[in-house]
């Protein structure tokens, strides 16, 4: 249809505020850049409340440079569209996400479909909105711009709507699993047990009780051994995995800059439990290089660092295979193998082991076959999402309860955490979470190392027996050698 027979049936399109070229100018500055995530709003959560505004102004400034420009300026406006999405979606603040650039070398974007067409769809769109306003650049230069920041504003809104429920708002009062249960190095100290602590990635707070009781039904078991007491809740999280790391290991807000870019050393748990004794590892299945762990774990007090290099070094049939995509590393399954293993490990000091999981980081690669039977008509849970990544958290519980479960385990205290909410781009994945808070269970032994040691240090006694007799009556009597009793004193 022409559009002379346009004007003529819609009354409004005769104004210049509304014609033709008008028109022209709200495809270019508004629908083009903007119409992915318009089109994937009612279905996927991508926060980018300012970019529409953004590319409204990079279409008026490229209008008075010179054409090469208007590539420049909406590339320009697509980094920082895609940086924004990233960052909030990630829960890192802007000068973390800023910083978390140079690490990008340690991740292979391209091992995901999903990155790869959203990544080139953020770009290619606006660079074809540049070749349409260099070819249009006359007409549109004399067009009205009132439609285009109408549409500008309509897609602010609607962001505003639609996505901004799902934002975390702003940075809560302190809490962590640590402070809930009252693990200080004091109390931990005073029990003389083992601490496992496991940070979870991206295990939020599940919303549906059933769901919940899926992925801690191994704990439960391991509590009804009769050997642990479960106990469980939630806390509060700000920011992304390094933060939560700050949390639960130092009690404080944080990230990785905020050591890496200090002397330390800093007061934190780890370093705490060494100064009263404590044999301190940290176990992770991806590469030290990322966000520079190799660097800031000795300042907060881990003596033995035990990345995937070194693992496959040390221990290569624990950790014989690979798992993931982007984020391909070690996985989680034997890395608690190595856990195990370091819990088993005869030493004369306790033990603080700190395990960071890996392989639920998104995009993550979905278990097949799973028992949660997730894609098909028999789910466990309906959003397959929610389904697989509880597959994968499902894997961490099992092995958690199945060290629990060694009879060679010493007495050891168990804290599994999630680190934050799981960067879900899907609505119905995301309603499944409880905003802005991670659940914790916590494993407490019912035995007490100290006790245990001093049962095997006196159950071969060198003993006497004999007779007392008082009065004339005989009574039962053993005697401790006094050496025994000197050498003990000393040990103690």
């Amino acid at each position: 249809m022409s559009a002379f027979s346009l004007e003529s049936k819609i009354p409004f399109l005769k104004s210049r505020l509304f014609d033709r070229a008008a028109l022209r100018l709200m495809l270019i500055a508004g629908l083009v850049p903007n119409g992915i995530f318009l089109i994937a709003m009612p279905f996927f959560i991508a926060q980018r409340l300012i970019t529409p505004l953004l590319y409204l102004l990079a279409t008026a400034a490229a209008l008075f440079l010179p054409p090469f420009c208007a590539y420049i300026l909406f590339l320009l406006v697509a980094a920082i569209d895609l940086g924004l999405i990233i960052s909030i979606a990630f829960h890192l603040p802007l000068h973390t996400a800023l910083d978390s650039i140079r690490f990008l070398s340690t991740i292979d974007v391209t091992a995901s479909a999903f990155y790869v067409t959203t990544v080139t769809l953020t770009f290619a769109m606006p660079l074809l909105a540049a070749w349409l306003l260099n070819r249009h650049r006359e007409e549109v230069r004399l067009a009205s711009p009132v439609p285009a920041a109408l549409l500008a504003f309509v897609l602010v809104g609607a962001d505003l709507c639609f996505n901004l429920p799902y934002a975390t708002k702003g940075e809560p009062e302190f809490d962590s699993a640590m402070t809930q249960n009252g693990l200080t190095a004091d109390a931990v100290a005073a029990r003389g047990n083992n601490l496992l602590v496991v940070l979870v990635e991206g295990l939020g707070a599940i919303a549906d009780a059933n769901d919940k009781a899926l992925l801690s039904a191994e704990l439960e078991r391991a509590a009804a051994s009769g050997n642990y007491t479960l106990t469980r809740g939630t806390t509060r999280y700000s920011g992304s995995t390094t933060a939560a790391e700050s949390r639960e290991l130092c009690g404080r807000w944080g990230d990785h800059l905020d050591y890496i870019n200090q002397d330390g050393p800093f007061d934190c748990l780890p370093r705490q439990l060494a100064e009263r004794g404590y044999a301190t590892s940290a176990y992770h299945g991806y590469s030290s290089a990322m966000f520079a762990r190799n660097i800031w774990y000795p300042k907060i007090g881990f003596e033995d660092l035990h990345f995937a290099d070194e693992l496959v070094r040390d221990v290569p049939k624990l950790v014989p295979n690979r798992c993931g995509s982007v984020f391909e590393g070690l996985c989680d399954t034997e890395v608690a193998n190595a856990v195990r293993a370091e819990l088993l490990t005869s030493d004369k000091r306790p033990k603080l082991v700190y395990w960071l999981t890996l392989n639920s980081h998104v995009p993550f690669v979905a278990k097949p076959n799973g028992k949660l039977r997730c894609g098909t008509e028999e789910a466990a849970i309906t959003n397959r999402t929610t389904c697989e990544l509880t597959e994968l958290w499902g894997d961490v519980f099992k092995s958690v309860a199945s060290i629990t479960a060694d009879p060679e385990l010493p007495p050891t205290d168990i804290l599994v955490v999630g680190d934050h909410h799981t960067p879900l781009w899907e609505r119905d994945a995301k309603k499944r979470f409880i905003l802005g808070a991670v659940d914790w269970y916590f494993l407490r032994s019912s035995g007490r190392m100290r006790e245990q040691q001093l049962a095997a240090r006196w159950k071969d006694i060198p003993l006497r027996t004999g007779e007392i007799r008082t009065n004339g009556i005989a009574h039962p009597s053993i005697t401790i050698s006094t050496n025994f009793l000197q050498n003990s004193a000393k040990q103690d």
